[in-house]
């Protein structure tokens, strides 16, 4: 078990709640709700001067008439009540807090707002920690690590899988409006943590959590700014070595600094300093929230690649050509294939098709070869340190389209894909290049511009494959994976 103290937030046996009602629109009710959704095994105390029940809970007038002293307390009331409240809690003897409530710092404006100070000032008197103001608090999907369905959840409305990926976010809309969508996300969470204005517990405070979780491998953090920025490159040095961090910072921009004051009240910084910093402390950066997903979901899956050699294969000669564009301006390598190579691709593919690289098949129809063979001869070859592969298209689903039409079944014959059709598809196609991928150490990216819901590609993905829709986005994310995996070689 952690010793960290940020253990003790992400593992409550009892929470109290301040603001909470049945109306159910607030945002404490909703918190009380998610962990309702999420089978919270806990003690719940809603803290309520006039209801006498809160969701099926007994409330409570006060902390003080609460027969156990809770192990975390989240406020949502007004910011002028905070302090009261702080101070009543402390008495009590509870030792963590969440302050969801803005109207702290990032509404002083020109009026002297001291709120920030006091509360903190009584937490110091009373030996308390509290994440906020400005926040939505946690999602631990390790709270009981024995039962993967129930969850510690106050900030996201869905059901997430369990993962080995977690977040630190100064941004509470970062932190849970990008798990809106799970099935589409194939990355599972770890714990989520959404940090608000940081008057009391800051990033610095997350990363030396999950620097040794071991339920977090890959890390993500959404900053405005940091504000112990020594120890900050310090721990990110010591981290990026083992477990990669992504990051989103928000500043470089007139209107982003106008926005984060508004915000958090912070004041962003110059964003060359900080791409410097994160550069020599192995920091992937990234400003786009798709990307920040997509780099997480390979880093989740372990996709390091050995080196920047890239082998692209393609059943058509216009992606095939964006593709290799786009990796060569990011940095990758596309080598062209040695002679030996080209002979063997020679041999199992069709004349018209072009071995150089990319390997364009020329809409091979022989599935097996082309999922299978082809890629298998790039791992083998030695010279590629990871594949991408454009047009693995559900062709079978297509086709079946076309046999519902009377007149198309009277009359066309199609081969099948291959000679042992009781196997459903993907055991035959997707299986057995993931199983050579591991064994080979030569990850392997497909693209499927159908529907990412589409009948085949949710059966790639099933398999464990990673999956695309188009090619600019996985190119991108494939160079970032190859510079951190070089940073990490270069400091091993």
């Amino acid at each position: 078990m952690s010793s960290h103290f940020l253990h003790n937030f992400l593992h409550p046996k009892s929470i109290a709640f301040y603001g909470a009602n049945n109306k159910g629109a607030g945002i404490a009710s909703l918190q009380i709700m998610n962990l309702i959704l999420s089978g919270f095994k806990g003690n719940i105390y809603p803290i309520h001067l006039n209801d006498p029940q809160i969701m099926g809970y007994k409330a409570y007038k006060s902390i003080a008439e609460v027969p156990e002293v809770p192990d975390l307390v989240i406020i949502v009331l007004p910011p002028q009540i905070v302090p009261k409240i702080f101070k009543e809690c402390g008495e009590k003897g509870v030792k963590h807090l969440i302050v969801v409530s803005g109207g702290f710092r990032e509404m002083a404006g020109e009026k002297k707002n001291t709120l920030t100070e006091e509360v903190c000032k009584i937490t110091d008197d009373y030996g308390m920690r509290f994440i906020g103001p400005n926040c939505l608090g946690f999602y631990n999907n390790w709270i009981y690590p024995n039962d993967n369905i129930s969850a510690f959840n106050t900030s996201i409305w869905e059901r997430l899988k369990r993962g080995n990926f977690s977040i630190a976010s100064q941004s509470g809309t970062l932190s849970s409006h990008i798990w809106f969508d799970p099935e589409n996300l194939d990355l599972g969470l770890s714990k989520s943590l959404s940090i608000g204005n940081e008057a009391n517990i800051d990033i610095v405070d997350c990363l030396e959590y999950f620097k040794d979780d071991d339920t977090t491998q890959v890390i993500g953090i959404y900053i405005e700014e940091i504000k112990r920025g020594k120890r900050f490159l310090e721990l990110a040095k010591e981290i990026t070595k083992k477990k990669p961090i992504i990051a989103i910072y928000v500043g470089g921009s007139k209107a982003s600094k106008r926005a984060a004051m508004s915000h958090t009240g912070a004041i962003a910084g110059n964003y060359k300093i900080y791409d410097a910093a994160f550069k020599e402390t192995g920091i992937i950066k990234t400003e786009l929230v798709e990307e920040f997903l997509d780099l997480a979901r390979l880093l989740s899956d372990g996709i390091y690649p050995k080196g920047k050699r890239i082998g692209i294969i393609t059943n058509s000669g216009g992606p095939g050509a964006m593709l290799a564009n786009r990796a060569e301006k990011d940095g990758l390598i596309v080598p062209e294939f040695s002679r030996e190579l080209q002979e063997k691709l020679r041999n199992a593919t069709s004349p018209t098709a072009s071995v150089s690289n990319p390997l364009d098949s020329t809409f091979d129809m022989n599935l097996f070869n082309y999922y299978v063979n082809l890629p298998k001869l790039l791992m083998e070859s030695g010279e590629i340190d990871i594949i991408i592969m454009y047009g693995v298209f559900g062709f079978q689903d297509v086709l079946a389209k076309y046999v519902k039409n009377e007149q198309i079944a009277k009359f066309a014959e199609f081969d099948k894909p291959t000679s042992d059709s009781k196997q459903p598809l993907e055991k035959i196609l997707i299986s057995p290049i993931i199983k050579a991928s591991k064994e080979h150490s030569i990850p392997i990216v497909y693209i499927n511009p159908q529907n990412y819901s589409s009948p085949w590609s949710r059966r790639i993905r099933e398999s464990g494959a990673v999956l695309f829709q188009l090619w600019d986005r996985p190119i991108r994310c494939i160079a970032k994976l190859c510079d951190y995996a070089e940073y990490r070689r270069k400091i091993s």
